[in-house]
């Protein structure tokens, strides 16, 4: 089982990347698969996760309406646009669930580590 979607939570504080609006309107509606490597004291999970971008803003992230193992759940990533990019056009079968994702638009992916301290 993988873990549940991550979701950014913003501070307040501005995000350190540009934001370009043209850009970010440009990735709504857009289908996303996201891969995400959990790291921590433990080892690594793999996490992915695909679905609708319904929302981009520079300061709540980018939200995705996830599908498929995680459908009804929502995956919030930080405001970093260039962390999308294009897809080609195939099929992605998913390591962490089985899934077979045909065609998606954008790719993204992730390291995500906890520092134990």
């Amino acid at each position: 089982m993988q873990p549940p979607p991550p979701r950014f939570v913003p501070s307040g504080d501005p995000f350190p990347e540009p934001w370009d609006e043209e850009a970010g309107a440009w990735l709504v509606g857009k289908y996303a698969l996201v891969g995400v490597i959990f790291a921590d004291g433990d080892g690594e999970r793999l996490g992915q996760y695909h679905g609708r971008i319904v929302s981009a803003d520079p300061a709540d992230g980018i939200a995705i309406a996830c599908e498929g193992d995680c459908a009804g759940d929502s995956l919030v990533m930080p405001p970093t646009l260039g962390w999308f990019g294009a897809a080609q056009p195939g099929e992605y079968r998913l390591r962490a669930t089985g899934e077979l994702v045909v065609n998606p638009d954008v790719l993204s992916s992730w390291r995500i580590a906890r520092d134990e301290r």
